[in-house]
């Protein structure tokens, strides 16, 4: 294959990705790139990125129906919400040592407290 042809089928490529071309000139490219001749260096990562670009196609069409999706989005927020929840809790627990007991509650209580005693004895 000549230089020319090698340029015109890079022209092509790049039209490809202007989205200029007609779907007979993708195929045309595509059947291109499996050839023997569309095996040049020059052309790895337009057969890279065709690849790419067509399993990504093929995944859309494959997607969980709607109520699913929307099942599974609740069930993440709730998973979240309930860690959030549950890390601010334990953020927030104090322990205290009373008369050898290990007593645990929530440090702005246990703050209260020792300050009431504190200031009425």
């Amino acid at each position: 294959m000549t230089q020319h042809d090698l340029s015109y089928w890079e022209g092509m490529a790049e039209r490809y990705f202007l989205t200029e071309t007609s779907e007979e000139e993708e195929m045309m490219l595509r059947r291109f790139l499996c050839s023997s001749e569309g095996q040049d260096p020059r052309f790895d990562e337009v057969r890279a990125t065709l690849a790419f670009l067509h399993v990504c196609r093929t995944q859309r069409t494959v997607r969980v129906s709607h109520p699913f999706r929307a099942l599974a989005i609740a069930a993440c927020f709730c998973v979240a919400a309930f860690l959030g929840w549950y890390q601010y809790r334990q953020h927030n627990m104090s322990s205290v040592r009373i008369d050898g007991e290990k007593v645990e509650a929530d440090a702005s209580r246990l703050m209260q407290q020792q300050m009431a005693e504190m200031f009425n004895p």
